[in-house]
């Protein structure tokens, strides 16, 4: 049980290593763009995935658009709902994907704007 745990707390270690070198690449401004159309979206969507506005976006450095997710959920700005979906990214070869919300706090942060 405790290899179970010390796998799990390798992986999610290597991802957010690997999260952490996309963002220094990618910079920070570009991330906070990413990261605003995902919100966007969101504010119409009851639901969303990233396949629902990978299409609105430019060519993005590998791995930008799963930090820029990954950061909003890690910010309790959206949140998981339990679902996934097929990818529709060529390179993925359809792989799931996670469904999110935004989070009540987003959502009231958005009605006060």
């Amino acid at each position: 049980m405790g290899t179970v745990h010390l796998a799990q707390f390798r992986a999610e270690r290597n991802a957010n290593s690997l999260l952490g070198r996309i963002r220094s690449a990618a910079g920070g401004d570009q991330l906070a763009l990413v990261q605003a159309l995902i919100l966007d979206h969101a504010l119409t969507a009851a639901e969303f995935s990233a396949n629902d506005f990978r299409d609105q976006l430019p060519d993005l450095p590998h791995g930008l658009l799963g930090a820029a997710v990954r950061g909003l959920a890690a910010s309790r700005t959206i949140t998981a709902t339990g679902r996934t979906v097929p990818s529709t990214s060529p390179a993925t070869h359809g792989h799931r994907i996670t469904v999110y919300r935004l989070t009540a706090a987003a959502d009231d942060l958005a009605s006060a704007a």
